[in-house]
């Protein structure tokens, strides 16, 4: 083992803290990066428009809040939510949309109401906007478009069942996928039908928009990409292992297409399975050796998971044609129905994602990591650490340690989530925010972000006290094992929804 070693203080403990209003990244990525990224985004860099920021579902943005963090107000809003449902961030308000059927726009600054206006049926999924403009879907069959102003109705448009998939807003469209099996694009200013076309299934994921095409999953375990501007079917996949596509969202970027599916067997069979499979013997293989090498594991699960693709729930396809890229060699965290959360992936390609390290029952928690877009190679990001155990995972505390490696005397992982438990990951700048609400009533959410080149991980909240404290708010709960909402990053600001409807608002320094 080498000696220790005192880690480099972090790029953005050196730097002064950026205005309000203002962005702080690091100086050697800002010219000739951040410029090109900005030019790229098709909304306002302080806004979060529609789920995970763009229309891809990508989960990134330029902008990156400065830590350390302050809770700056709670809004408890009183009604139950779809727990992936995600709040959008437009114009200064934040809008969240609720199962009594109720759409709220909220002020970013306070969190007090604006408006509400209440469309009756329950609303499953996250809002969207563009040019002043709401867009919401419902369980009464229709789309909504309601003004941002005031939350009045503008138009509306009929489908043959009840929606659960988030609007998609690009090319000045609407894209809604519908449990009627069908697809449909209208037009964002009017309400006009575009086009419809066929798919095969119901849809309750919600579709991804990148480069001209609509990538949608469907009840028949199939992705399809459609031309968004004529609806016409450019590619059908085969069918993706697993269960069923729901829950979440299709993520889409230039290099890859990459979808989470629900299991086959459930979380705990699965595991159990990769256990002995894989798991055990790795670790008796290695039982002597004074440190254990995570990366190692990987090309034994790849294998095993090309033999039984039924055990996977992370793919990804090609965008030109839709067959499998390569194997991703992780165990995915679960959430609502055993369907692990998409990645958030960034502009360089590496996605990032929570998976179950190579202990799985004798440890527990979970790792996070990347794994390229082009090449599918896989890197874990939490090897530098060490995490004494404590009697609450809330109370875990990071202490850097030299080297790559990790021994077998200590716990090293993420110090913040069992491996059946759900998880959020986004993406601002450099920083990877990242959070597990079990759902626990009274339990508090775990908010951390990481920062990516120094391999630093903190708690938004440093405070036990404090972020026991978060955990009172809230009357709806005990959604354990649900799928969660990952933060919203806007600006200064992170915003991030509970599993219990409360809407928490931290500020950066």
């Amino acid at each position: 083992m080498r000696g220790k070693r005192a880690l480099p203080e972090p790029a953005w403990a050196r730097s002064r803290p950026a205005p309000r209003g203002g962005r702080a990244v690091s100086a050697r990525i800002a010219p000739l990066v951040l410029g090109a990224l900005f030019a790229a985004l098709p909304a306002a860099a302080e806004d979060w428009p529609q789920v995970q920021h763009d229309a891809g579902h990508t989960g990134y943005t330029p902008d990156q809040p400065s830590p350390p963090f302050r809770l700056r107000w709670v809004q408890d809003i009183g009604e139950p939510t779809q727990t992936a449902t995600q709040p959008i961030v437009a114009e200064g308000k934040i809008y969240l949309t609720t199962g009594h059927g109720n759409i709220y726009a909220l002020d970013r600054e306070t969190g007090k109401r604006i408006w509400r206006t209440h469309l009756g049926a329950p609303l499953f999924a996250s809002p969207a906007y563009w040019a002043g403009t709401v867009f919401v879907t419902s369980l009464d069959r229709r789309c909504y478009a309601l003004s941002a102003s005031d939350g009045r109705v503008r138009w509306r448009f009929a489908t043959g069942e009840p929606i659960w998939a988030a609007p998609v807003v690009a090319e000045e469209k609407v894209f809604v996928g519908g449990r009627d099996g069908f697809v449909y694009a209208l037009d964002a200013a009017s309400g006009a039908l575009l086009w419809k076309a066929p798919i095969g299934g119901l849809v309750m994921n919600t579709p991804a928009y990148c480069k001209g095409r609509l990538y949608v999953a469907a009840g028949d375990m199939r992705v399809y990409a459609y031309d968004a501007r004529s609806g016409k079917l450019v590619w059908r996949s085969a069918k993706i292992p697993g269960a069923a596509m729901r829950e979440y969202w299709v993520v889409a970027t230039e290099r890859a297409i990459v979808l989470t599916t629900q299991l086959v067997y459930a979380c705990h069979p699965t595991q159990e399975m990769i256990q002995q499979a894989v798991m055990n013997p790795f670790n008796e293989r290695h039982k002597n050796d004074p440190v254990l090498v995570e990366d190692e594991v990987f090309p034994e699960l790849k294998r095993w998971y090309e033999k039984h693709p039924h055990q996977r729930t992370v793919f990804v396809l090609e965008p030109e044609r839709g067959r499998e890229k390569f194997t991703v060699p992780v165990i995915g965290v679960n959430g609502g129905s055993c369907t692990s959360p998409p990645p958030a992936v960034a502009p360089d390609g590496w996605a990032y994602t929570m998976y179950a390290n190579v202990w799985l029952r004798a440890s527990g928690w979970a790792f996070f990591g990347r794994f390229n877009l082009d090449t599918g190679a896989m890197e874990p990001l939490l090897r530098d650490r060490y995490a004494p155990k404590l009697a609450h995972p809330e109370q875990w505390h990071w202490q850097p340690r030299a080297g790559t490696q990790f021994t077998r005397r200590s716990t090293f992982d993420g110090g913040f989530s069992v491996s059946d438990q759900s998880w959020g990951v986004s993406l601002g700048g450099e920083i990877a925010f990242l959070v597990r609400d079990p759902g626990h009533k009274g339990t508090a959410p775990a908010h951390n972000m990481f920062h990516i080149p120094q391999r630093l991980d903190r708690y938004l909240i440093p405070d036990v006290s404090a972020r026991h404290r978060l955990g009172a708010y809230g009357t709806y709960g005990s959604a354990y094992h649900s799928t969660c909402s990952p933060m919203v990053i806007s600006d200064n600001d992170v915003f991030h929804k509970s599993v219990r409807s409360v809407l928490f608002a931290f500020e950066g320094s």
